[in-house]
């Protein structure tokens, strides 16, 4: 049998090829709730790579994609993990233009992250079509909904997909992320009583009681973790939204805050929910008037049940996993440098991977991540090239 690492040199990327793929991708809209087209689209691509492809239906007409390139042993040796939904356009000026531009590829999704999903697809393209014989089987989750309720994700975990380890391609700037935080958002509501605002003293103001809430959070001293290989990292907490009052001459009986309670690894949701809820029992038995609040797992765009009772928790893969050598290896030998590791603040869904299905992960993927939902979304175009070379070796050596 052929070695797959001495193969490598048959495996041969076209750059047109690559930068092509990712145009057309960003070319489709794909907003989280019309990721349809796109689904159909990439299915339809990867059967045309001689991949073998599912579709695992999520929700009515939203499908994750599944695919695997087969080796002799039917066991994933590598999973490439991917989104395909992107946040709305906002004010974003030719959100699919996807033109190139000083080297970027501009347009919505292009750094969230259709580059990453590019690079992986085209790696795995550029194999089927070398002819290598793989040992074993590669495979390629592209899911749904991340940037809302994360239904993809947790269907890959019902399904209970397994792999021996696997690359979240989200974008790190071709850094090695070994671990995320994690994110309980949270709203606290507060209630008050209403009275005329020539007369304040026959009410019970519920923005100063917010704001007495809102200072005994930001008091509290959040946990740190080291992160093996990395460093120091502490949970935080932001208040990000506050809505109350009626009128300015109205004292207002009802105030709700809505916080984003970054976690690290160690720290469980429901731990931190007791957490917050004896603070807010402390208020309700010593504050003068006390403190009347409601506490609840919630966001915005959160109506589905089963992510509020899990919840999205922080994850990282210890120090002496080998794909984290793997990664830095093969950046070494297509990059010229040795790869930087980094923890981030940020989410992704390293999460489900690790901590449900217990596959080893990292995130490792082209683009600035500074740039994800903005009207700048652009995506270096060297970075997409590298990112897929880089997924060639990652995968030729994890199937070898």
């Amino acid at each position: 049998m052929a070695d797959a690492l001495n193969a490598f040199p048959d495996v041969n990327i076209v750059p047109d090829e690559v930068v092509g793929f990712a145009q057309t991708i960003i070319h489709k809209p794909s907003v989280t709730g019309g990721e349809g087209i796109l689904g159909r689209f990439l299915g339809h691509a990867l059967e045309g790579f001689g991949l073998r492809v599912e579709l695992q239906e999520v929700t009515t007409g939203r499908h994750n994609v599944l695919a695997v390139l087969p080796g002799d042993d039917p066991a994933l040796s590598l999973l490439f993990h991917a989104h395909m939904d992107t946040v709305p356009f906002v004010a974003m000026v030719n959100p699919l233009s996807a033109r190139i531009q000083d080297d970027h590829i501009w347009g919505r999704g292009s750094v969230d992250q259709k580059g990453g999903l590019a690079a992986a697809v085209m790696a795995l393209a550029a194999i089927a079509r070398s002819g290598v014989r793989l040992r074993s089987s590669l495979g390629l989750a592209l899911v749904v909904d991340e940037e809302a309720e994360h239904r993809g994700s947790m269907a890959l975990v019902e399904r209970g997909l397994q792999a021996r380890q696997a690359v979240v391609t989200e974008p790190s700037g071709l850094r090695l992320v070994v671990g995320c935080k994690g994110t309980l958002p949270f709203q606290i509501r507060v209630r008050g009583k209403k009275a005329h605002g020539c007369r304040p003293w026959l009410g019970v103001n519920a923005i100063h009681q917010a704001l007495r809430v809102m200072q005994a959070l930001e008091d509290v001293e959040y946990p740190e973790y080291v992160v093996p290989g990395y460093g120091k990292v502490r949970g935080s907490l932001n208040l990000g939204v506050i809505e109350g009052g009626l009128a300015y001459n109205i004292v207002p009986d009802e105030c709700s805050l809505w916080f984003d309670r970054r976690t690290v690894p160690g720290e469980a949701q429901e731990t931190v929910l007791e957490g917050i809820q004896a603070i807010l029992d402390r208020l309700a038995e010593d504050g003068n008037p006390p403190v009347e609040s409601f506490l609840s797992v919630a966001r915005p765009d959160w109506n589905w049940a089963p992510i509020r009772r899990r919840g999205l928790w922080p994850a990282v893969t210890p120090a002496d996993a080998p794909l984290r050598e793997l990664v830095a290896r093969h950046h070494l030998a297509v990059i010229g440098q040795p790869v930087e590791t980094y923890f981030t603040d940020g989410y992704n869904e390293m999460d489900f991977l690790i901590n449900d299905l217990g596959i080893p992960t990292v995130q490792y993927g082209p683009g600035d991540s500074r740039l994800c939902h903005t009207d700048e979304e652009r995506l270096s175009v060297p970075q997409l090239l590298d990112a897929t070379r880089v997924y060639v070796r990652l995968a030729l050596a994890a199937a070898a």
